[in-house]
């Protein structure tokens, strides 16, 4: 009985405690979880609390950005899957890279985040920066781009490796002049713009290598606009799309183009101006060309004759469609007379990066950056902050951590060393087909100068206010910078004639140019109304008077006002889209017009 007894009491030691481990584990895996679910926000606002965030991070968390961080000669890398997302609701960018900087193994969300860029590269003149695996993702459809190069007085440089970026509203990768950009081993997944260049729009030097281009959309360029020296080195590109009347399915260059290799051998680019594949390798080849990338199949059908065209031409590709070839126009109609109207002409920004000097120089303005000398090409950008406190404003689940390709020296542009001799030059290159001149660009004998390149230069705060409101006295500052010397120097001394412009106004100079050569006509009544917000319609109008009228059956765009006529030689010339979410009487933004204006004067180059 008592041997019984004993092994009884055994049994019960061994088990009752291995029943309360379990009832204890159970107990405490739910408010691990909970824990693990209540688990406060990390919010960072400077550059040393966003490095501690990344450290202490686990796989998986999401870091949130109060306000922009400067980074300059540092490097950012996460060895696990992080994403960085905005945590406040001004919407500037969560990151401006400086000289050396360096960012790697992050993802990047867009989730609510509206007018601004996620990244923003400025003062990278000598070992330029350097984004390397990197994933970028727009969750919703506010508008952003991805990565915003900008120039200096010297070229800015930035190298872009092994990257995805998906889903961008304006252009994934956007490039202004005075840069120099690399781009390897990047994905670029529907990405979408309502201007041309739905991937990739660059005003500056550009490389890409190794890179796809997949169902990505703009106005016209669906993959890449590039309006300076382009080189294409084993790139994919397939369903990328663009409007109607569009041109350059997959590649729109104005500048200087060479076209290294393909990825695909069954696959080659096709000009679209001719229907003839281009002949590679292509070497520094000069002047516009709109490239679809196709194999032959795919070209048969692509450039097929619609239904309807002429039965003798059957082997002749379709026309594609053209800028107009007469761009003489003589000013706008009676419609911006009368003071019942609203005002109908654009507002302008800040100098183009190749003005030319007034005849007198205007007061210094008591805002934005028009007291630059007009004669300064190019912005003058402060020194990056190192710890900025203030500023503006996911992750992939297959993500794989950063390799490290940190360059152990200054990278340098690659250089195509290929050229074709006499003897096997291609006999179907686009030179032998040259594109017909561009047409001019003027109003009444003022002629814009389509080379020249417009630049924030900001308010004197080192900021450049890209998402506030234009008024129309900057209006003034960008459509004279833009306009050639013998147009100003024609124009220059002609009278203000508006009653609300003083004489010795900062900007009285600018208007009385852009009034002289009815540019500008004001809001009726006399009036220039100076300080007024800027809309797409009087931009639109603006640019309208340079170029021979067009009709157009506008299919979404709700409008039937005063500017009909500019919004629809807009959409036909291909510089918006007919889209529905197209606002005409929306107030467009510094940041908006700049990168609008740059694009129209690429598709004129």
């Amino acid at each position: 009985m008592r041997k019984t007894i004993l092994i009884v009491l055994m049994v019960l030691v061994l088990v009752i405690p291995a029943y309360a481990a379990e009832g204890e584990a159970a107990t405490d895996q739910p408010i691990q979880q909970e824990q693990e679910q209540d688990k406060e926000p990390v919010i960072v606002s400077s550059l040393e609390e966003l490095q501690a965030a990344v450290n202490a991070a686990e796989d998986g968390d999401t870091i949130y950005v109060a306000a922009a961080i400067g980074v300059s000669g540092e490097t950012i890398e996460a060895d696990k899957t992080l994403t960085l997302a905005n945590g406040n609701d001004q919407n500037g960018e969560l990151l401006r890279l400086y000289d050396g900087a360096i960012v790697k193994g992050l993802s990047f969300s867009a989730t609510d985040f509206s007018g601004g860029s996620l990244i923003k590269v400025e003062d990278a003149t000598t070992v330029g920066v350097t984004i390397e695996n990197c994933h970028f993702e727009c969750l919703g459809d506010e508008s952003v781009d991805f990565v915003h190069i900008y120039g200096n007085l010297e070229t800015n440089k930035a190298y872009i490796k092994q990257c995805t970026f998906i889903g961008a509203t304006t252009g994934a990768v956007v490039m202004t002049a005075h840069t120099d950009v690399q781009i390897y081993s990047c994905n670029f997944e529907k990405n979408h713009r309502d201007l041309p260049g739905g991937a990739i729009s660059s005003a500056g030097k550009l490389y890409v290598t190794d890179s796809t281009f997949t169902d990505n959309a703009g106005v016209s360029a669906g993959g890449i606009l590039c309006s300076n020296d382009l080189t294409i080195e084993d790139c994919q590109f397939a369903e990328n799309t663009i409007a109607q009347g569009g041109s350059g399915r997959d590649i729109l260059s104005t500048g200087k183009t060479s076209i290294v290799s393909t990825f695909d051998n069954s696959f080659s680019f096709y000009d679209e101006s001719t229907g003839k594949k281009v002949d590679l390798p292509l070497v520094n080849y000069e002047g516009a060309i709109r490239l679809a990338y196709l194999t032959e199949e795919q070209a048969a059908e692509y450039f097929a004759p619609e239904p309807g065209d002429n039965d003798n031409d059957e082997d002749t590709p379709p026309e594609q469609s053209q800028p107009p070839q007469e761009g003489d126009q003589t000013g706008d109609d009676d419609n911006d007379t009368g003071g019942e109207h609203p005002p109908q002409d654009g507002s302008g920004d800040d100098p183009a990066d190749t003005p030319s000097q007034p005849p007198e120089q205007p007061t210094e303005p008591p805002q934005d950056d028009t007291t630059d000398n007009p004669a300064d090409t190019t912005p003058n950008t402060p020194q990056p902050p190192q710890k900025p406190s203030d500023g503006g404003n996911s992750g992939d689940d297959d993500y794989t951590p950063p390799i490290d390709y940190r360059p152990s020296q200054r990278p340098t542009w690659p250089v195509v060393t290929v050229k074709p001799t006499e003897d096997n030059k291609p006999q179907d290159q686009p030179e032998n087909n040259p594109a017909p001149a561009k047409p001019q660009l003027a109003c009444n004998g003022a002629v814009i100068d389509t080379s020249r390149t417009v630049v924030l230069l900001g308010y004197g705060d080192g900021l450049l206010h890209e998402n506030d409101p234009l008024t129309r006295a900057q209006l003034a500052t960008i459509i004279y910078r833009i306009l050639d010397d013998d147009s100003i120097a024609k124009f220059s001394n002609a009278q203000v004639a508006f009653t609300d412009v003083a004489a010795d106004a900062w900007y009285a100079p600018y208007v009385r140019v852009i009034q002289a050569s009815r540019i500008a006509n004001g809001v009726g009544g006399g009036k220039y109304d100076p300080n007024g917000k800027v809309t797409w319609t009087q931009i639109l109008a603006i640019l309208s008077r340079f170029v021979e009228q067009k009709e157009y059956t506008l299919q979404h765009i709700q409008y039937s006002g005063w500017a009909q006529g500019a919004i629809e030689t807009a959409v036909a010339l291909g510089w918006i889209e007919d889209n529905a979410g197209f606002s005409p009487d929306a107030v467009i933004g510094r940041g908006e017009l700049v990168q609008f204006i740059n694009d129209v004067l690429a598709l004129y180059r």
